[in-house]
């Protein structure tokens, strides 16, 4: 791993894209703070995790869905064109141990893919910005285990692949893939049932600051799912009915884990604003009601009330009512000037029980009354933390020097130590000065 020159490349630019993105996002951030400063209102806006490191690590997504594949597949792919497989295949160990090996060395490896990530915080912290840990460990398991999840399709690719370009090309079709069901979830249907197991779905709910065990075991799943199937498939003196068989009994077994995971899931709020939860009286008093609510929503798609809707109301009613049901009903879009062609446009409708209350409301403050005078419930709201705002104006434009120059320097230097130090010529089958 450390011989070759893809993973130092990929670190190089890493640097780059981190240092780009991390200071146009203080510059941004800097600019939205001084109207802040200037309107206390807005202060309630300013999230360093939402303005600073989640577009940080919009680099690191890049890189870890396009660069860090050929990587994995290089590692992989090229024992199988040398011939050195067929070596390794002798040796005492099963082919689950190789992978894990060759998935270890990738572990290791990518230690070094947290440094420019580092930086940014460090320099961050030094020019006097919050952070808040909680919601930041939230945000790097997310991309670890998506990060995880690509190299396990990479390995899957060099496997069933007889070039690395024919590997490189399947495993970009499996990203590019994921973004297509991101774009056809707007369109509703089956399309955005399924769009919620794509990759990009599961690491926006740890951007965002919430931890599911959902969004855990869709993205172990689909690790497990291509890291054994590669596993399985890798000895070529298989038959290829065990393999199929092997691989049949993988897919129900994972299917048949997620399944179970889905009828408990689990959830936690690690943001310091608690946008992803009621108040605890409510959210109490909700999870208390055990008769279905039903909720009958006369928007199209393409309204923005339905996203507020569902950002501020429906995501957190599905994580706390027991028994939920939406229903969409057929509202077409009718252009930017044109009318709705039903009177129940807009409208909200809620049945619980032999009860029935309707509203035009998407927001919280109006919607969580109405539903609990349905259930019957008085509730008596806890005073809640309010969450100020980290406004800062600061500027990270001197860092610019440790981006784009210090750190591809010291990861160039180091992969020239690695190429002209004394092991490499073993690991590499050359002959070395000493003894």
């Amino acid at each position: 791993m450390l011989l070759s020159p893809s993973l130092w490349i990929l670190l190089v630019i890493l640097s780059l894209l981190v240092g780009y993105s991390f200071i146009q996002a203080v510059d941004l951030f800097s600019q939205a703070s001084k109207t802040a400063l200037a309107y206390p209102e807005l202060a309630s806006g300013m999230n360093p995790m939402e303005g600073i490191f989640v577009p940080t690590c919009g680099a690191y997504y890049l890189v870890e869905t396009l660069l860090f594949p050929f990587v994995v597949i290089r590692l992989v792919g090229q024992d199988k064109q040398t011939g050195t497989q067929k070596l390794l295949l002798q040796l005492p160990l099963s082919p689950l141990t190789l992978n894990s090996i060759k998935l270890a060395a990738l572990a290791i490896a990518g230690l070094l893919l947290l440094v420019p990530g580092l930086s940014a915080l460090a320099i961050w912290h030094f020019l006097g910005g919050n952070v808040h840990y909680p919601e930041l460990l939230a945000l790097i398991p997310g991309h670890a285990l998506y990060t995880l999840t690509i190299a396990c399709i990479a390995m899957f690719a060099a496997v069933i692949s007889t070039t690395l370009a024919t590997a490189a090309m399947i495993c970009l079709a499996a990203t590019l893939g994921s973004w297509v069901l991101d774009f056809a979830a707007s369109g509703g249907g089956w399309m955005a049932w399924l769009s919620q197991g794509s990759l990009t779905t599961l690491l926006r709910q740890f951007e965002s600051g919430l931890l599911s065990s959902t969004a855990m075991s869709g993205f172990l799943s689909l690790s497990l799912l291509f890291f054994l199937s590669a596993s399985i498939l890798l000895h070529p003196g298989r038959k290829l009915g065990s393999k199929l068989q092997s691989l049949a009994w993988l897919f129900g077994a994972l299917v048949t884990l997620n399944w179970l995971v889905m009828q408990n899931p689990l959830y936690l709020d690690m943001t310091e604003n608690h946008r992803h939860s009621f108040n605890p009286a409510e959210t109490q008093a909700l999870e208390a009601m055990q008769a279905p609510l039903k909720i009958t929503i006369h928007l199209s798609r393409e309204d923005g009330r339905l996203y507020d809707l569902e950002h501020s109301v429906l995501s957190k009613l599905r994580r706390v009512l027991p028994r939920l049901q939406i229903i969409y009903a057929e509202s077409p879009a009718t252009g930017l000037f044109g009318s709705p062609e039903s009177d129940n446009y807009g409208l909200i409708e809620y049945d619980y029980q032999d009860k029935h209350d309707e509203s035009y409301s998407t927001s919280a403050l109006e919607i969580l009354p109405l539903i609990h005078a349905l259930a019957g419930q008085k509730v008596a709201t806890n005073p809640q933390f309010s969450y100020s705002g980290h406004p800062l104006v600061a500027s990270a434009s001197s860092s610019q020097w440790w981006f784009y120059l210090v750190l591809p320097l010291f990861f160039l230097l180091l992969a020239w130590v690695f190429q002209h130090s004394p092991a490499s010529f073993h690991l590499s089958g050359g002959k070395s000065n000493e003894g």
